[in-house]
């Protein structure tokens, strides 16, 4: 069994904004593969109701609409110490969004090793979330110099796509950061030979 799910407009049109002054966040999408429980009540005649347990593959897409909605899907401030990225909670929390309930069927909070978990987006998108929409502080090579660190430490949870890597490529190059560009290039190179 197949499902998928999106959170955007099936119609393609352009909704107004209340505000005309406000900016519309990037088009990042968060894109989920992998086997969850799908728990259903069963209520047959002269039984008492029950849960059954249904194995399901599930594909689950899910546009971004804000940055609140980004920092509940993983804060990039996250564990500085630690993990960058609690995968298995991304996974339950996009799980908690469907309709039903579905449940991961591995354990582990953080990996999640049976699911793909990646969140898409172009180039301009990635720079746009880190240059307009990220609350960080300074001019804007400090705040190029913390996106290019984020985006490193996203690169290597492998959650974000190439677009990343551009991204951090260009404001590396926009901002004559001194940070070395060996991780972004070989996810650009890496993705260019699988084509």
């Amino acid at each position: 069994m197949a499902s998928k799910t999106t959170n955007s407009d099936q119609t393609g049109e352009q909704q107004p904004k209340a505000d005309s002054t406000e900016a519309q966040f990037p088009d990042l999408t968060v894109h989920a593969e992998g086997t969850a429980d799908r728990l259903r009540r069963v209520n047959e005649p002269g039984k008492a109701d029950c849960l059954e347990t249904v194995e399901v593959e599930l594909a689950v897409e899910y546009d971004i609409d804000s940055y609140d909605e980004w920092r509940n899907l993983v804060d990039p401030d996250y564990a500085i110490h630690g993990r960058t990225v609690e995968k298995g909670t991304i996974i339950d929390d996009l799980l908690d969004r469907l309709e039903g309930h579905y449940r991961r069927q591995s354990s582990s909070r953080y990996e999640a090793p049976d699911w793909n978990l990646t969140v898409t987006g172009s180039a301009t998108a990635w720079r746009r979330l880190l240059m307009e929409f990220s609350q960080m502080r300074g001019s804007g090579s400090d705040r190029a110099h913390k996106g290019t660190l984020r985006l490193k430490r996203l690169l290597a949870a492998d959650l974000v796509d190439t677009g990343a890597a551009l991204a951090a490529l260009e404001l590396i190059n926009q901002y004559d950061l001194d940070r070395s560009t060996d991780t972004f290039i070989a996810e650009v190179t890496d993705s260019t030979d699988g084509e």
